[in-house]
């Protein structure tokens, strides 16, 4: 009995001792941040960047308790319109008070993918760049529309969707979900519809 309970008590203490405070919330519209946040082991701050023809349109930096999906990098690219995700993560006290900084340009990695242009036209190829390993294909209100868009993308934003990151791009062509694959051009019609079937017997496996 005593045993279980110095197990408790270390265990409340332990926690206690890892909890962090942290900054958490938007920037006002004097660009401060001071609600606090209490936090298990890390704070994150990120910032998300939309680009249009290489001009930075949007720019948003939020700061919270940090998990798996907060401190994480990563973009999109449709080749006309780019989001860019970068994330810093600390386990101290107060340690987010700076702004996470623009994720850099990043080389092009050898991989391409289908894009399109304002007519649909989606024959043309792009040129994917850092860690953008996924071809995806999306769709998305624009004015009204329903606007196709093809491109580059890390993995991480298609593993959870534009929608899942709360990232406000809908009105740059980028949808809530995204189909997305692996391999050079896979993301035309025809290969995500194979991609796709072969998933069908591995989460079947998984399943049962």
């Amino acid at each position: 009995m005593a045993l279980h309970i110095t197990l408790l008590l270390t265990t409340v203490f332990f926690s206690k001792a890892l909890a962090l405070r942290c900054y958490g919330c938007l920037p006002d519209s004097a660009g401060s941040c001071t609600q606090i946040l209490t936090c298990p082991s890390r704070c994150g701050s990120t910032t998300t960047n939309v680009y249009v023809d290489g001009r930075k349109v949007s720019s948003n930096t939020a700061k919270a308790c940090a998990d798996p999906v907060l401190c994480a990098t990563g973009s999109m690219n449709s080749g006309q319109s780019k989001v860019t995700l970068n994330s810093q993560c600390c386990n101290t006290d107060l340690c987010n008070s700076a702004n996470a900084p623009d994720l850099p340009q990043k080389p092009l990695n050898g991989k391409k993918c289908f894009t399109c242009n304002a007519t649909t036209d989606c024959t043309r190829t792009l040129a994917c760049e850092g860690d953008e390993t996924q071809c995806f294909v999306t769709t998305a209100d624009v004015d009204g529309k329903k606007v196709t868009t093809k491109g580059c993308s890390s993995k991480l934003v298609c593993g959870n969707g534009t929608l899942a990151l709360g990232l406000p791009v809908q009105p740059y062509g980028f949808g809530p979900f995204m189909k997305c694959c692996e391999g050079n051009l896979c993301n035309s019609a025809q290969g995500l519809r194979v991609y796709f079937l072969m998933l069908v017997p591995l989460l079947s496996l998984i399943v049962f």
